[in-house]
């Protein structure tokens, strides 16, 4: 994996390996993001990687690399967690539009260690009561089985121990309100799913205009053209 290989763990090198593997994805076309955070020596920081769309797996993929170097519960497998992107997500990481699912994943993946918290679907996680990310509404998300990629994915064994790949859909305030009122397995079944099948890539991002000379021109012979 060229310079990342050099500068992760051999648990971290696997995992990546693994989506390469099994989805077709480029090590070569990814974007590492080094944690600045360790919560110990032993289980070392939790990364988070984003590659590119390939064309065996169209969409972009972000998902922690070392949260499966800490058991959170002795009665469930470790896991990575991964988000999919749409093909149309950009890597300007400078704007918190694009950026924000790098911070996302890390908050979700170290309040899970730090709690304790067993991690298997279907699972809802909050961070906050309101908006906490810049560039996105996102407040939480349900955890799910990766229904848009292979069984394969869903796990793999190191050092011989079987470590699971679950997804997260983000959710904004008004998803949570809807989960409470209806159940996570509902609003999976429902909200999540449509005639084409699961709905679970994350939405595009809301990208703010600003008002051209152009626009300035157009609302002004708009206003003309009714009379005003």
């Amino acid at each position: 994996m060229g310079f990342y290989r050099k500068n992760i763990s051999d648990r971290q090198a696997d995992v990546l390996a693994h989506y390469v593997d099994i989805l077709g994805l480029d090590a070569d076309a990814m974007e590492y993001f080094k944690a600045e955070e360790f919560i110990d020596d032993k289980g070392g920081p939790i990364d988070i990687a984003i590659f590119e769309p390939t064309e065996s797996f169209g969409y972009y993929l972000a998902t922690t690399a070392g949260l499966s170097a800490y058991r959170t519960s002795k009665n469930f497998a470790p896991v990575e967690l991964f988000m999919i992107l749409p093909p149309s997500w950009k890597t300007d990481f400078n704007r918190d539009e694009y950026y924000w699912p790098v911070e996302f994943l890390k908050d979700i993946a170290y309040n899970l260690i730090k709690t304790g918290k067993g991690i298997f679907p279907p699972q809802v996680y909050v961070c906050s009561d309101k908006k906490y990310l810049k560039g996105t509404d996102t407040i939480g998300a349900v955890l799910v089985f990766p229904e848009m990629t292979p069984l394969d994915l869903i796990e793999d064994k190191y050092d011989g121990i079987y470590t699971r790949f679950f997804q997260l859909v983000p959710i904004n305030k008004a998803e949570k309100a809807k989960i409470d009122d209806v159940g996570v397995e509902n609003y999976i079944k429902f909200d999540l799913h449509d005639a084409e099948g699961p709905q679970f890539v994350v939405k595009e991002p809301a990208i703010k205009k600003g008002v051209t000379a152009l626009d300035k021109v157009i609302e002004h012979n708009e206003k003309n053209l009714k009379g005003k």
